[in-house]
This record gives C-alpha cells, sequence and structure tokens, in this order.
C-alpha cells in the first residue's frame, strides 16, 4: 500500500514542479518594437507564443491588427522563427481574445531567448497585450493520459496491499 501511495506521492511532486507557461508578461509600446525575454524550461514539448488581447472587445479587434515576427535561440544558435500572419496550432485555452503568433519545440533543461519585434503601428497599448508562452494544449493531454496511468498503477498496489492485509487477518482468526 506504501508502494502505491509514494507512486501518487511522487507524480503529484513531480507535476507540481513543472512551469507550463514559463512567460506571461505584458507588453507595452514602451517595450516596442523588440521585445527580449528569456526561458528556462523544465518540460519537453511543444511551446506557443501566445498574444492575448486585453484592451479591444474581440469582435473589432482584427488578426491584422497584431503584425510581429519573432525568432527563439538556444545558446545564441536560432531554432524557430516565425510571423503573427503564419499558421499555427490553436491557443492552449480556447478563447477568442487569444492568437498564437508562433510555436517551437523546447527541452528541459535548456534555455531560450524570445525575441519578438512588433511592425511600426501595431496599436499596442489600444490592445492591451499579454505575451505568453506556454506548453500546447497535446502535451497537455498527454500528461493527463500519463495521470491515468499512474492512478491506475496507485489503485492496483492499494488494492494489492488490501488483499494481503485480509488475507492476513483471516488467517489470524482462522488460527485462534
Amino acid at each position: 500500500m506504501a508502494l502505491g501511495a509514494g507512486v501518487w506521492a511522487a507524480w503529484n511532486g513531480w507535476l507540481r514542479t513543472r512551469r507550463f507557461v514559463p512567460l506571461d508578461m505584458a507588453v507595452t509600446e514602451r517595450q516596442s518594437p523588440n521585445l527580449h525575454a528569456d526561458l528556462r524550461l523544465n518540460f519537453d514539448g511543444l511551446y506557443l507564443i501566445e498574444l492575448e488581447n486585453h484592451g479591444i472587445n474581440p469582435s473589432e479587434a482584427q488578426p491584422a491588427m497584431i503584425d510581429a515576427e519573432w525568432n527563439v535561440q538556444q545558446g545564441g544558435k536560432e531554432i524557430a522563427r516565425g510571423s503573427s500572419r503564419d499558421r499555427h496550432s490553436p491557443a492552449t485555452e480556447q478563447r477568442d481574445r487569444v492568437r498564437v503568433i508562433g510555436e517551437f519545440r523546447g527541452e528541459a533543461g535548456r534555455e531560450y531567448e524570445l525575441t519578438v519585434n512588433f511592425a511600426a503601428g501595431t496599436p499596442l497599448d489600444q490592445l492591451k497585450p499579454v505575451l505568453r508562452v506556454a506548453v500546447s494544449g497535446l502535451a497537455r493531454e498527454n500528461l493527463q493520459a500519463a495521470s491515468v496511468l499512474v492512478f491506475s498503477t496507485m489503485f492496483i498496489c492499494e488494492l494489492f496491499g488490501l488483499i494481503l492485509v485480509g488475507i492476513g487477518i483471516s488467517g489470524k482468526r482462522g488460527a485462534a
């Protein structure tokens, strides 16, 4: 029974140390046109570069309002680049205020540098965007599937332990 509890505790402890959103920062026109952010990842997976509009009603915001080029470097070497005009994966949260402007594969234990260059005329103060780098929804779904497997392992260990305790108790009653 202790093994089952230990497996569950270790899994939950590991999950609590994961940073699924290594960057979450407000963007202002003072920071543009070039925004730099250092990222230290502790989870392998696909990371999405998202902008969430906090200023304009989503029905009024047009995709062209956010025009940005971005690149990600690791150790001074460019590993990914793109534009807000490119097609990307869906946002980590399905909200109409979130727009994915890029994505890259990240590895745990590595440091990355993200640079976002906003085009002149991008109304950042009007949009009040939040720049977020987050693990994609697919990676989170994989973690949920792994959690089910860990829970099943814990349940089997607990059940086996209870059976052994039951056999021990019934053995003592039979001996008396």
